[in-house]
């Protein structure tokens, strides 16, 4: 039962029971229905005794009225809780309906988001699509770098290869230099010791200049390396500096890539949602539309068939008649045609008989016999239209 309701009755319980018993009568008429509602009412409180007739007469007992009312006023206090409980129940159910309201609203503000967010999966698409293109471009630029690379660490070893040999032929002319000086300087002493060695002096000095010579040659050789060798290491430097730009616009990319996977995996799961509400909308919809496209189909086929029956049959009258007239103009042509052809052929074949030879006269006579087998034709088509306006006749 309703806690409002019970309590209703509860009060109107007590200004009835007050009524009588302070000394304000009932018509006789309203005892019997008051004694069996009040009896009723203390029965669905759980009263726990029992009423009898004598309780409801100007003369009563007065400790049984002192026990109705406070047990009376006792059920009033333990009624008091129940009816807060009821209305923070009620407090709790308009909430519930104030939070269905705002998740109706969010469910509309959804639908209109769904648009949105397919248009943002598409464009996230898009620029995936995008960025892998990029990062295949990217990844084919790092192995040609890295061919390049190889290719110039080769270089790189080779010319090393080359300025170590060429640092040992520097050692060796150096130790050759100063030997020769040395010879120089004991040449020198003998040649003041004995001035008689002119020519000796003339081969050496040309031996010294060849040497020279040597020695530039050497130094030039030295230098294009080392030009080579500073040439290479600023290639290196550069390729170093590609390779650290193309690692972090990797890693960028990667960064993008990871995060609109994030948001493909968030925006799939609201597509999911909202899309088993479109399968059952969409269901709904094509059994409905099934249903509206069968009765109109039924309703055209019948109106279909009601005036192809109509058109047939004064289509089947016109033609019959037209079909009619048309093959009795044609029987009367042919009846003349044929007439005059029979008698032209008599004719004909008298005078081939009396004017022509045997060669003229076999010409004429297939002449003869193809004008028949056209009549003869011309004859069975008519018998064959015939039949067929009999059989739509029959139909």
């Amino acid at each position: 039962m309703d806690v409002g309701a019970f309590r209703a009755k509860v009060d109107g319980l007590l200004s009835q029971f007050f009524l009588e018993f302070f000394a304000i009568s009932l018509n006789p008429l309203d005892k019997v229905p008051y004694f069996s509602n009040l009896t009723g009412l203390f029965a669905e409180m759980n009263y726990p005794e029992a009423f009898s007739n004598s309780d409801f007469e100007i003369q009563r007992d007065a400790k049984k009225v002192s026990r109705i009312l406070s047990w009376l006023f006792q059920f009033v206090e333990t009624l008091q809780p129940a009816q807060n409980i009821f209305f923070e129940h009620l407090k709790s159910i308009k909430a519930s309906y104030s939070e269905a309201a705002t998740l109706r609203s969010k469910i509309a503000a959804l639908k209109i988001s769904n648009k949105s967010d397919d248009e943002k999966r598409i464009e996230y698409q898009d620029r995936i699509v995008e960025l892998r293109d990029a990062m295949s471009e990217l990844y084919s630029k790092k192995t040609k770098m890295d061919e390049e690379e190889a290719v110039e660490s080769k270089k790189l070893h080779h010319l090393l290869e080359m300025e170590k040999t060429n640092s040992q032929e520097v050692d060796d002319m150096v130790s050759r230099l100063e030997e020769l000086k040395c010879k120089e300087e004991n040449l020198r002493v003998k040649v003041i010791s004995n001035p008689n060695l002119p020519q000796t002096m003339q081969e050496l000095q040309e031996k010294a200049n060849a040497l020279e010579l040597e020695m530039q040659e050497s130094r030039s050789k030295i230098y294009q390396i080392d030009r080579d060798i500073s040439q290479y290491k600023q290639l290196h430097e550069v390729i170093e500096r590609q390779l650290i730009s193309v690692c972090k616009e990797c890693h960028s990319y990667l960064q993008q890539i990871s995060q609109s996977k994030f948001d493909f995996t968030k925006c799939d799961g609201d597509i999911i949602d909202h899309a088993a509400e479109r399968e059952e909308l969409t269901k709904k919809l094509a059994d409905l539309t099934d249903t509206l496209r069968l009765s109109e189909h039924k309703l055209v086929k019948e109106r279909v068939v009601d005036a192809t029956q109509t058109a047939n049959d004064e289509h089947v009258k016109k033609e019959k008649n037209n079909i009619l007239d048309k093959y009795c103009n044609v029987c009367e042509s042919l009846n003349s045609d044929l007439s005059t052809m029979m008698s032209l052929s008599a004719t004909r074949k008298a005078q081939c008989e009396t004017e022509y030879n045997n060669g003229e006269r076999v010409e004429a006579e297939g002449r003869v016999e193809e004008m028949s087998n056209i009549l003869h034709r011309l004859y069975q088509q008519y018998v064959e239209s015939m039949d067929w306006t009999f059989s739509l006749d029959d139909q």
